[in-house]
Formats: structure tokens, sequence, C-alpha cells
């Protein structure tokens, strides 16, 4: 019976799937409207399509590897159960999601789908203080955040960090999100290829946006903490070895990292991940070497090389106590290693948050602490919950409670 139930869950995810497409494809094939459309989204850049790939492109990628993705997925499996939460997390979080996200849609200081690259997904959104769009504090200089995204390696989006971004642009930040490639599309050694390159697009453009390049922090959250951190090691190990690759940017001018609720020991996480529907087997598509590609791991692999650690920024972590997609012990593991290799580190634990507590559901209630101390290391020891600005928030506590407990991260 519960094998029937998610033959038909997939059955119907995959008819709606089609259906979307297959209405995205038509109407990308009637010109005239087409157009239209385009010229309506281009002043505030809400056209998602990567203008080197195309709409016709896009939805036959996204086809591809919605299939991809399944086969690797071994469905029907606990994951359409995950997916079903999910839909029901999102639904009941709705009156607080929707606001912020038509501000997104609308808002001409949020500079969107600006590509760093050429290939599918590799754009970025920039979300800017309202001082610094309408020149109201010409020749002013703003802190930069770039925040990188999770979603398990297979889900994430640039779109899923608009909620922290207005969070930050409503306090005097500019906040960067890059878009990364997901499985199957790249594998993780890609997906750090896309957030270096994103951020070698950052020190080269930011400036005239208003932003200080200077004043640069690296933010990840689950999945992108992952990525975020084992491309700082990265960059760590390129730079102390003399690259003369002239592409690349000088990890020192980045001023801190800040990981929050990330995943540094791949091996120790495969086993959780598989018990809540993320089967194993995706995790050999997604790794070449778990243990190499692994924060943790590799770090201890290159601590010993000369000069190494002196080109790493501050690693600062953020983890919540109640985390059940990546146990916290991951974050005290790795920041007792960069302690013990006397990188300048610090942590950070907020007793009994969520996985996605910091990052979605607290900064829609007027009160997130993990943003309060985001900002007082981006912009002093003065922030204050009570100096902050926070999004307007319309979700009933009652709503909120109960997509808390449907939340599948």
């Amino acid at each position: 019976c519960a094998r029937a139930m998610d033959a038909l869950v997939l059955l119907g995810l995959a008819s709606i799937v089609g259906l979307i497409l297959t209405q995205i494809y038509y109407f990308s094939r009637r010109k005239t409207k087409y157009e239209a459309l385009r010229r309506r989204l281009a002043p505030n850049t809400a056209y998602p399509v990567h203008p080197a790939i195309g709409l016709g492109q896009t939805v036959w990628l996204l086809y591809g590897y919605f299939w991809e993705l399944i086969w690797w997925l071994r469905a029907p499996g606990i994951w359409c159960f995950q997916l079903l939460r999910l839909v029901g997390f999102v639904a009941f979080m709705l009156p607080g999601f929707l606001p912020p996200f038509f501000v997104y849609l609308m808002s001409e200081d949020i500079v969107k789908n600006l590509p760093y690259g050429k290939l599918f997904r590799q754009q970025l959104d920039v979300y800017l203080p309202k001082k610094c769009s309408n020149g109201s504090t010409k020749g002013k200089k703003y802190p930069v955040v770039i925040f990188v995204c999770g979603g398990a390696w297979v889900i994430g989006y640039k779109v899923w960090g608009y909620i922290f971004g207005q969070l930050l642009q409503l306090n005097d930040v500019i906040c960067v999100t890059p878009d990364y490639r997901n499985f199957p599309q790249a594998t993780v050694c890609e997906m750090v290829d896309d957030i270096d390159d994103s951020i070698r697009w950052v020190f080269q453009n930011i400036e005239k946006y208003g932003g200080d390049i200077n004043d640069i922090s690296l933010v990840g959250q689950s999945a992108g903490a992952h990525l975020s951190s084992l491309m700082v090691l990265k960059a760590s190990q390129r730079q102390s070895q003399g690259s003369s690759d002239r592409k690349k940017w000088d990890l020192k001018r980045i001023k801190r990292w800040v990981g929050v609720s990330g995943p540094y020991d791949i091996p120790d996480l495969i086993p959780t991940m598989h018990k809540r529907g993320f089967h194993k087997r995706l995790f050999k598509g997604l790794f070449t070497d778990a243990v190499m590609q692994s924060p943790l791991h590799f770090l201890d692999s290159i601590y010993r090389i000369p000069r190494v650690l002196d080109q790493m920024p501050e690693m600062i972590l953020f983890h919540g106590t109640s985390d059940a997609s990546v146990p916290f012990s991951h974050s005290e593991r790795f920041h007792d290693s960069l302690k013990q290799k006397e990188v300048k580190t610090s942590l950070t634990l907020f007793k009994l948050k969520s996985h996605t507590d910091c990052i979605i559901e607290d900064p829609l209630t007027g009160s997130d602490p993990l943003t309060v101390a985001l900002l007082r290391i981006v912009k002093g020891p003065s922030v204050t919950v009570d100096s902050m600005q926070w999004i307007p928030h319309f979700q009933p506590k009652f709503m909120m409670s109960i997509a808390k407990c449907l939340n599948p991260f």
C-alpha cells in the first residue's frame, strides 16, 4: 500500500512538472507574447533565464535533469514523503513568504539575474540598500555579504536567500546571492568552481554598486556552508603554492567566512541523510572523493603546506542545537580543528534552533538572533534587536508552529 501511494505521488509530481514545462515551452514559441513579457520584466531584471542559454534550452535542461535526479533518488522512496512535508511547510508559511517575495520580484533595489559566467545557473542577485540605489549617500561604501544558499546540493537556488538578502538590505549591507549549478548537472567540484567564479565577479564589479571591496564577508548556509568553506580552503592552498592564474582573486581580501548549519564531514553525514530520504548512492554521484571534499578532512591534508594557513580569513561558525539534518557536532569538530591549527575562529550555538530557523522562520518574526550576531560582526557591536530594521511580518503564530512541525529539514 505504501509503495502504491509513493508511486501515485511520483506520477502526480511528474505530470505536474511535465505540464508546467510544456506550457512554458509552448509560451516561449509564441514570440509576440514572449517578447511582451520580457519587456515588462526587463526594467527590474526579474526575467530569470540566462541570456547565453535561452528559454527553450533552459526548459529542456530542467526537464532532463529532473528525470536524472529521480533516477539517482531511487523513486519512489522516503524522499516522496519528505517532499509532501516540504509542500505543507511552504503552504503554512505563505503569509510570511509572499510579501517579501513580491518585493523581490518588483523592487528596483534588487538587481537580479546578473550573469557571472556563460553556463546555466551562473547568475547572481544584488540587494542594494535604498540609500545606495537612490544615490543619497554618494561616495559612501557599504559592507558586502556574499550569501551562498543551501539546498542539499540538488535544490539550491539563489532566490532562497530573498528573505535574508532583504533583511541585510534594510540594515545598510549589500547582499550578493550567487546561484550555482546543482546535481546532476554538476558535481561538488564544479559547484565550488561556480562559487569561486561568482566571488571573482564581486571583486570586479561590486564597487560600482557602492560596495566596499575591503569589507567583504562570505556567508554560507547548509550545503552553501560546505561549498564555500571548501572553496576557501582550496583558494588558500592555491595561493600558498603561488598560482599564476590571473583570473583568480586574492583570498586575503575576504574579511571573514561565516558558516551556518554546515556539514563539514561528509562520510559522517551520509547515514543521517540516507535515513531522511537522501539516498546514499546519490553521494557517489555528487562527490568524487567524499573524504577529501569534506572541509574537516581537507583541512587536515593541507595545513602542513607552508603559508597555507596564512591565507585564510577569520572562520566563524553558527549552528542550532536542534538541527535534525546536520548535527551541530559538525561545527564543533570543524571549529576545534581550526583552533588546533591556530586559525582565527569562533563558534556560536543557538539553543533549540533547527536547520532553517535562523535563515527562514526567525527573520519573519522580527527577532532573529543569527542575523543580529552577523550584523554585529559586519557592522560593529552597537547593533541590537531594537536598532535593527526588520521585514514587516504577517505570519500567524499558529501557522508558524504547524509549519515548523512539517519542516523536513
